[in-house]
């Protein structure tokens, strides 16, 4: 088999409600591009059976009330029309770390909602600071794992004190013992340091990324490191920082189909470490 043929859940994407794509026509960014009717084409045509759609701790990006309560509200429906899709809940750090905690669990009342999204550099503020550990401690208690951005920004792609550095991740994450953590995007060019987290890992936005800087043997290489049972196949779709959001998917299966993942590897990283992780 081959990875436009097996079954996968993109565990990393986005999808902007329409009544922000209404009030922005005039957009030609690649998030103009997430809407739910494009993406489930891409569902149809590549056997994506189930997708996580990620917000971005930006109310402004996923709503027109811009609350974390309206977007809960947006994309309760847009997985409510299609139920292939689930959704993380969304951080708002203008509220208190307890109010947040609180909308948090407002949108587990749905179980369209599989986890939560904390997005260090769109809010930011550091992943290790005290108001993501009241976070943590709600997902500890309530067994829920928390997907967090960690793709140093090119300018600071090696800098270690970063929001989103895996360093900083790991200091979080030892304050919280049990804690079940994605690091998306694998860490960013700071891949080394995350590999060593007792953490998922989510291929979203960095793979292209590791192919055009190194080649697609080195990125096989990088993805072992981190062991098949912690990969999940992610595309962060429309978003890219090397490839334009129709040719995304493409891209993905050429460079994957290029790896050495036998077939049991390839349907664990394509669906079965989501399915179990998510319960879906």
């Amino acid at each position: 088999m081959n990875w436009r043929e097996i079954p996968k859940i993109d565990a990393h994407m986005h999808i902007i409600p329409d009544e922000v794509h209404a009030v922005n026509q005039d957009s030609d960014d690649e998030l103009s591009f997430a809407t739910a009717t494009g993406y489930r084409k891409l569902m149809d045509r590549f056997n994506i059976q189930n997708a996580v759609i990620m917000p971005f701790n930006d109310p402004w990006l996923m709503s027109m009330e811009f609350t974390v309560d309206a977007v809960h509200r947006n994309m309760f429906r847009i997985c409510e029309e299609d139920r292939r899709l689930h959704c993380f809940a969304d951080v708002d750090i203008r509220n208190t770390a307890e109010c947040t905690c609180a909308q948090i669990q407002k949108a587990f009342e749905h179980a369209e909602f599989c986890g939560i999204k904390i997005h260090p550099n769109n809010s930011g503020m550091n992943i290790d600071d005290a108001y993501n550990d009241v976070i943590a401690e709600y997902a500890v208690k309530h067994d829920r794992v928390i997907a967090v951005h960690s793709y140093p920004s090119s300018a600071r792609e090696q800098d270690r004190d970063e929001y989103c550095s895996p360093i900083r991740i790991e200091r979080w994450m030892d304050r919280h013992p049990g804690l079940k953590v994605i690091v998306c995007h694998l860490g960013g060019f700071q891949w080394e340091d995350a590999a060593k987290l007792n953490a998922f890992f989510d291929i979203s936005a960095i793979l292209p990324d590791l192919v055009d800087r190194y080649d697609a043997q080195k990125a096989n290489m990088i993805l072992r490191e981190f062991g098949i049972e912690r990969l999940l196949f992610a595309t962060d779709w429309p978003c890219s920082r090397s490839v334009e959001p129709a040719r995304i998917m493409e891209r993905y299966f050429d460079i994957l189909d290029q790896m050495d993942f036998s077939e049991e590897e390839m349907h664990m990283i394509g669906h079965m470490n989501a399915k179990t992780l998510f319960a879906l």
